[in-house]
Formats: C-alpha cells, structure tokens, sequence
C-alpha cells in the first residue's frame, strides 16, 4: 500500500514538473542519478620529484594504497591540474538560479584565503594584509579560482570565487577586523596576599583600618593571612574562568566556521586549499596550573570531525602562522625585533601554549593532506608556495573492505612504484558514521541573519524559480529541484527507497531583518516506479511564502537529515 507521503509526493512531482518543464525548456535536462548509502574514500595525492616539480604522467598502475596496512583496490583515479578544460554548462533563463558549481566556478583547485581575525591579534592582522595585496599585486588573470573569507565575530564573504585581481584586491583593501584574540583575553586581576604591619590589613591594599592598633582588632582565631589568600584564590580561579569561557567561545566558533566552509565547497569538483592566516588555537584549554584541573577541556573529538568534513569535502589545510619568526624575545609579534635574555618563569606555561596551538595546526593539515608554514616572516612566500602545491594533484578512490563506521582514524599510506618519487596526502580519515550529523551541533535553524554573507553550500545541489504572485493577497511560490544524485537514499521495507529532506525558505528585507521563513519536509518510503521517476527529473518542491509588496532576498536551503548535507542559495524576489 502506497503511504500518504509518497502519495502527496508524487502528486507534487507531477504538479511542479509542468512548472519546470516551461523553465527548463531552452536547455538539456540535468543528468540526475541517484547517491547510495556506501562510502568511497577519495585521497588526494601531490607526487613530486626530487627538485619538488609536480609529476604528471602516472597511471592507477604506479600507486598501491594501503588503510591500516591492508591493500585496498583503486576503483577511481584521474589527474587534475588547471589546464584540463570544463565544458561550459547550459545557460540558464534569467529567472532561474542555481548553487550548482558549475555556473559558480572560476577555475581550479580552488583557492580559499581565510583571514582569522577571531584568533589572531591586531598588529599580526596588519601584517598578514600587507603579505596577502603582495600576493594578489602578482596574480594573473589565468590564476586559480579564489574567494576571500573573514572570521570575526562571524564567518563573513569578502569576495566569492574569482579570477580578478582588482575585486581581490578590493575586497582586502576593505577588510576591517572584528573580534580578536586580544579582545576575548580578560584582563589579569592582581591581589596583593601579603599582610602589612600587625598581621592586618595589607598596606598594598590602601584601606584605613579601624582607630588603635590594628593587631586588636582581629578577632581570637582568625588567620588574616588565609583570609586573603583564599580571597586571591578565589578572585584567580574567576579570572581563568572567565578567560576560559572566552576561549571556549572561541575555539567552537572557529571550529564552526571551518565546518561551514567544508559544506560550502563539497559539492565543487577537484582539490581545494585553505590557505588559513592565523595564529592558531589550541587543542586543549589550560592545565598550566594546579587549579587548571577542573577547567581543562579538550576539542579533540570537534577537531576530528571538522577535520573529516574537511577531508570528505577534498579540501587541504595550510595553516601559514600569523605570528612570524618566534623567538623567546618576540613571542606573538613579527614587527617586535627578537632580544636575547634571560627566560622568566612563565618560559614553561607560554612554550606549552604554543606547543598546544601548534599540535592543532599540525592535525588539521595532516589528516586533510595540506602542509603548516611557521616560523618565517615570508608570510607572501608561504602563499605562494601553498597554492603552487594543489597546481597538480592525482585523485585515488577506493571502497574500504570494512563496513564499520566506528568514529576511529584510520591510517592511510599511498605508496609509488617509482621509489625515487616523493608523495604526500592525507594521514587517514575518521570513519564518522553520516547519520551521526546531529552529534556536531549543527542541527539548528538553517535559516537565519547570521546564515547571510556566506558562501552557498554546495552538499546538495538544485535549481530555483521564484514566482511573484499574480493577485494581491496570494503567496509568492519558490519552485525547487534538488538534483537527485546529491540526496542520499536507504533501502527500506518491501524494497523501498526512504529519503528525509527539509527545506527552508527565508525572506529577508533589505536592512538584513529575517521578516518571514517558511519550512517544510519530505519524508517517503518511495517504491521502484517514483524512484526510477526521480532519476530522470529530479526532486521537485514548490513553497509558498505569503510576503507585503517590497524588495526581498530570500535564502532557499535544503536538507538531507540523512547525512547532514546542506545545499543553500540566495535569489531576488521582488513583489508588486
């Protein structure tokens, strides 16, 4: 017995495929295929030779690839550099957008340059500005895609993908920071602890105490020194409180924009970098002090996951280090000349805390394949030498022989026929179980004013046609299709194929205020006639909104509550 969604479903396919039928009627069709439930695993591979000059003429023959020792079989291989020519895609009607990468794409491996105002302090902000106009002073026209992003108190879009140097250039020349790692350090509160004349009231403190002498006044029993000691305890222990909760607040933020930027760019084909200026934050929060205990937190579990939607989304990490050529003289500042002298006390906590930032740059880019520069003023060099290191790249899948997504890293090693060649790609993956999305926090309003200024994400794919209403009171329509091939499918009862979509529409007026949003969900247990149906056309959806007549912005986002995949995209609507 068919069910009741499957019902209405079908009956929405039909009635909005009429609609599609007269948008699409100047172009071909989109090749739409369906995504099954298994995994293939695809590892990027730089190969290089010994004066570190791109090796571009193996075969599938010359790489073996090994997961935790074992032999895998390479079901897919292929060579990508920017020579490789794309066909252009068909053109669209004037009234009909699209997120797919396609008809967004500038040309690749896509570069992604990422100005981490939230964790690097000003003076170093400056600096990375000044290195980054000198790398786009000497682009050429025929450079890499790039888009320009900058993370504050939010993950903000200076500049999409582009090939012009002007719009970079402006983009950089406009940016003005937000948030940083200064502004979220509390300021150290100082309590003196030693007591003054008479055992009483500490002379540091400048408080008068009561007439006559100060040793009377204590009562029998009481140890003013304890007093103020445990008054300093307690006045430090909300000090490292407060600065922890700040960092905390940092450190998922920045962990929540890289995630942000994975599904921004997943559905885009090739190798990406992210080019990540920053001075880093750490894997872990303090145990620099006894008290440090009942603070500590770590972020291994959230680093993981960024790092698996990273790698799932074939984008390689290259921290380049905000903060220079480190000296124990000139810790966090490259404009401050290094001084030999003697290591305070702090030598220990301060070396700690940059081995802490370091060993999270070090994760990131070695389970995504990327590389770490540091320790060098070259800040221009590193970046062109990051980028220089996705110009040439073979891509390698194979289906892992074991079914079991544990959550545990997996170590991959890609080994070359040819010793005398160099490889280098990612450590492994995390077998992070896709249904498990949710457990990243991340399942919250997809809609909202902090969601704007942001790439489109990419992680599902479709068309949109936004219909004015025709009759004053009536609904504006947005008409959706979701390309099939980026929606996952299960095997259900009586051979059925389940799929749980959510869409979001929301309307935005030109001050930026979210003044309508509209939801809406498609669950079915398809049988073989509507699935087959689905193949060819596409996943068509249509939503009203019932909006006054003005100007509007609408984000339209979709959903696979599958695996947690989200394709969104921003289109004009204007209402008479």
């Amino acid at each position: 017995m068919t069910s009741k969604v499957e019902k209405s479903l079908t009956v929405a396919i039909v009635l909005a495929l009429l609609s599609w039928t007269a948008a699409f009627a100047q172009q071909a069709p989109p090749d739409l295929s369906i995504r099954t439930t298994t995994r293939v695993i695809l590892v990027d591979a730089i190969v290089t030779d010994a004066g570190s000059h791109p090796v571009r003429d193996l075969a599938a023959s010359d790489f073996t690839i090994l997961e935790d020792g074992k032999p895998q079989k390479i079901s897919f291989f292929s060579f990508e550099s920017p020579a490789q020519h794309q066909a252009e895609p068909p053109k669209l009607r004037p009234d009909v957008f699209t997120n797919r990468p396609e008809y967004h794409n500038a040309g690749g491996p896509l570069v992604i340059l990422l100005l981490d105002g939230l964790n690097t302090p000003p003076t170093q902000q400056f600096y990375v500005r000044q290195q980054i106009l000198k790398y786009l002073a000497s682009l050429r026209i025929s450079s890499p895609g790039t888009a320009i992003l900058a993370l504050g108190n939010d993950l903000s879009v200076l500049q999409d993908f582009t090939t012009s140097p002007q719009l970079l250039l402006g983009a950089v020349h406009s940016y003005k920071a937000e948030r940083t790692a200064v502004d979220v350090e509390s300021p150290k509160i100082e309590v003196p602890v030693t007591t003054g004349p008479g055992g009483g009231i500490p002379a540091q403190a400048g408080v008068a105490g009561p007439p006559g002498d100060s040793g009377t006044v204590v009562s029998a029993g009481t140890n003013v020194f304890n007093s103020f000691q445990e008054l300093a305890d307690s006045l430090k222990r909300f000090d490292k409180a407060v600065s922890v909760d700040d960092q905390d607040v940092r450190v998922r933020a920045t962990l929540a924009a890289l995630r942000t930027i994975s599904r921004a760019v997943v559905g885009y084909p090739g190798r990406k970098a992210l080019i990540w200026f920053s001075a880093g934050f750490p894997f872990s929060l303090a145990l620099d002090e006894s008290m440090d205990l009942e603070f500590s937190k770590s972020y291994r579990d959230q680093i993981q996951q960024a790092a698996a939607l990273l790698s799932d989304a074939n984008v390689a990490v290259y921290p380049i280090d905000a903060r220079g050529l480190l000296t124990v003289g000139a810790l966090a500042d490259v404009t401050t000349p290094a001084t030999q002298g003697p290591p305070d006390k702090s030598l220990a906590a301060v070396t700690w805390q940059k081995f802490n930032i370091e060993g999270t740059m070090d994760h990131l880019a070695r389970d995504t394949g990327g590389e770490v520069f540091r320790n060098t003023n070259d800040l221009n060099g590193a970046l062109h030498a990051a980028i220089a290191d996705s110009e040439a790249s073979y891509v390698l899948g194979y289906y892992p022989e074991r079914k079991k997504w544990d959550g545990k890293f997996h170590n991959i090693k890609i080994l070359l026929r040819n010793k005398q060649l160099r490889i280098r790609s990612r450590a492994g993956y995390f077998a992070l179980d896709p249904a498990n999305w949710r457990k990243g926090g991340d399942e919250k309003q997809i809609v909202s004013p902090s969601t704007l200024h942001m790439l489109a994400s990419t992680g599902v794919l479709f068309y949109v046609h936004p219909i004015s209403p025709r009759k004053k009171d009536e609904p504006a329509n947005v008409e959706i299709l979701v390309d099939a091939n980026t929606v996952s499918f299960g095997l259900g009862p009586e051979i059925t194929y389940e799929t749980d979509l959510e869409f979001q529409v929301g309307a935005f007026a030109p001050d930026g205020k979210l003044v309508r949003l509209e939801t809406q969900t498609a669950q079915a247990a398809l049988r073989s006639e509507t699935y087959q149906q689905l193949q060819k056309t596409g996943i068509p959806v249509r939503i009203p909104i019932s909006l006054k007549p003005g100007k509007y912005l609408l984000r339209v986002a979709a959903r696979d509550n599958r695996n947690g995949h989200i394709g969104t995209l921003d289109v004009p609507l204007n209402i008479q």
